[in-house]
């Protein structure tokens, strides 16, 4: 393929693309797992012709500056990278850019937060575009929406005369294909996709090598869960560290969600996984009750923060570079890059990435944090808007050779230079002048620092995730056999979405609330059987059943 944009996307099929479920690292890589499935809509109008996976006619193309073009109003919400310095999105260079270059106006309409973007979700007059993540935090996802009359479903024709470029990713490979459409294949909208098997991965525990080196520990040796729970003890005893080990209650659940800690027990993940494509549950199961033992043990010896389910973000930064504490966990970017940057005039301060835990030395981890190919923030086309064909081509510009540059690299000259050919971000970008972390230079220049209607690419996080440290990490927290259990970005059917949606809601709001009361020892796991007991009578067996079949469709479709 000769668009840059392609190449992306045959680096995702050379690599071997497998198609699964969480979020992402979409708001900066943190998120916790996002729900296993979407809604699928019952409306069969607008159904693309083409079988995905086949190419499209070739021959239709957008210009760009689109000469002519109407105002166009878009929807998103700000962001803390960039609103403490800026008003709107379109006083960034990123959206002065985006302007000149689509010859499309924007008119934004900002939200404050999920919440707020909800209500106006619920308004009859919505913004022609808007960019959120409906998987995570619109019930129902992207399809509900459809049903809900807030997205505009785009067919094949639609695409192929408005998106061509767009359409040409959508159909370079059925994963990315089925991420981004309904069981009736309409497409919902311009989808976020990794463009590479390794973006899929970076979050894990960090740990305060230094110390290590101080005790005589090899970090790199450190897998097992008593070698795990041995350091924090020798940081507690021996270092006089206060709390050894830090993190909020939101990182707890992506410890056990992503399959971090619960290895050394016979346990994939505590969340949804899948076996040669039968479903399983990990917090529904028996062996969840040795992870909780663990994790009770080590909050009883005082090295887990006691604060843990109070705790916010902010704390376990301040944790984390203070000296508090010396192990945490984050992703590539917003945690060990962000404590390695703040504090990288502190001497001897270091950080490493620690692997996850495993039950016997060298083993690799059952699970991992990993990505579907399709994440994050859509950009969708709102029945609201009166161009729809000026909106599907302004959002297609982001699936083009200067798309991609511009909202993966930002503007030339500025946040990149070309160096031997290959795009490398600025000193404003690496080295910030007026002291703004690597993430937040970006947020100005680029969606690549989060997410957005474009194909990421590899290059951006090899250079955003640059230092030494980080690109060990990324290594360490690779090494798991995740790609075995991931469940695919299934669509629930629309006959049991009601059912799932609360069940789900139900039975996590119940399972977090005993993880916390289990770890602090406030329940007993002498009750863990009854425990058990409650998830069946609340419906666990049913909810399995629902995504078994959603599996079964996906792999059929």
């Amino acid at each position: 393929m000769k668009k840059e944009i392609r190449k992306c996307i045959a680096l995702c099929i050379a690599t071997g693309m497998t198609a699964g479920l969480v979020a992402c690292g979409g708001d900066g890589g943190t998120a916790a797992s996002e729900p296993p499935g979407t809604a699928v809509a019952d409306n069969k109008e607008n159904i693309p012709s083409s079988v995905p996976g086949e190419l499209p006619d070739a021959g239709t193309s957008v210009h760009y500056p689109i000469q002519g073009a109407e105002k166009l109003t878009f929807g998103m919400a700000l962001a803390n990278e960039w609103s403490d310095r800026f008003d709107s999105w379109t006083d960034l260079p990123i959206g002065r850019a985006v302007q000149e270059k689509t010859g499309v106006e924007l008119e934004m309409v900002h939200v404050a937060d999920n919440k707020a973007m909800n209500l106006l979700l619920a308004s009859p007059d919505l913004p022609d575009i808007i960019l959120f993540n409906f998987q995570n935090n619109y019930s129902g996802g992207e399809i509900k929406a459809i049903e809900d009359g807030v997205i505009f479903p785009m067919d094949a024709e639609f695409l192929q005369q408005n998106a061509p470029d767009y359409w040409e990713v959508l159909n370079s490979n059925e994963n990315i294909m089925k991420g981004s459409t309904n069981q009736q294949n309409q497409v919902f909208g311009f989808t976020f996709i990794m463009g590479d098997d390794k973006i899929k991965t970076g979050y894990g525990l960090t740990v305060r090598d230094d110390w290590c080196e101080q005790l005589g520990l090899d970090v790199a040796q450190i897998d097992t869960a008593e070698e795990f729970h041995d350091m924090l003890s020798r940081f507690k005893s021996e270092l006089n560290v206060e709390i050894p080990m830090t993190f909020t209650s939101k990182n707890l659940e992506e410890l056990l969600d992503y399959g971090t800690i619960t290895s050394p027990f016979g346990l994939v993940t505590r969340d949804v996984y899948q076996k040669e494509g039968t479903v399983h549950i990990g917090y529904a199961e028996k062996e969840y009750k040795d992870v909780l033992a663990y994790l009770n043990q080590l909050y009883n010896e005082g090295l887990l923060d006691a604060n843990f389910s109070t705790n916010d973000a902010a704390t376990v930064t301040a944790n984390m570079l203070s000296g508090t504490s010396g192990v945490s966990t984050g992703a590539l970017g917003g945690g060990i890059g962000t404590w390695l940057q703040t504090n990288r005039d502190v001497e001897g301060y270091s950080l490493a990435g620690l692997h996850n835990l495993v039950e016997n030395d060298g083993d690799k981890s059952l699970y991992g944090f990993y990505k579907t190919d399709v994440i994050g923030k859509t950009a969708v086309i709102t029945n609201s808007c009166e161009n729809k064909e000026l909106a599907a081509q302004f959002l297609n510009y982001g699936y083009t050779d200067e798309g991609h540059m511009l909202y993966v690299f930002g503007v030339e000259g500025e946040s990149y230079e070309m160096v031997d050919g290959e795009p490398q971000y600025t000193e404003y970008i690496m080295h910030n002048p007026d002291g703004l972390t690597v993430k937040k230079a970006m947020s100005e220049y680029t969606l690549s620092w989060d997410n957005g209607p474009f194909v990421q690419d590899l290059r951006q996080k090899l250079q955003s995730a640059s230092m030494p440290e980080q690109l060990a990490a990324w290594d360490v927290w690779d090494d798991t056999t995740v790609e075995e259990y991931f469940l695919p970005k299934i669509a629930i059917a629309q006959e049991d979405l009601a059912e799932y949606s609360s069940l789900r809601s139900d039975i996590k709001t119940y399972v977090n609330e005993m993880t916390i009361k289990f770890v602090r020892g406030t329940e007993s796991l002498d009750h863990f059987d009854e425990y058990l007991a409650t998830l069946e009578s609340m419906g666990v067996s049913r909810l399995t059943e629902i995504i078994q079949a959603a599996t079964d469709e996906y792999y059929a479709r």
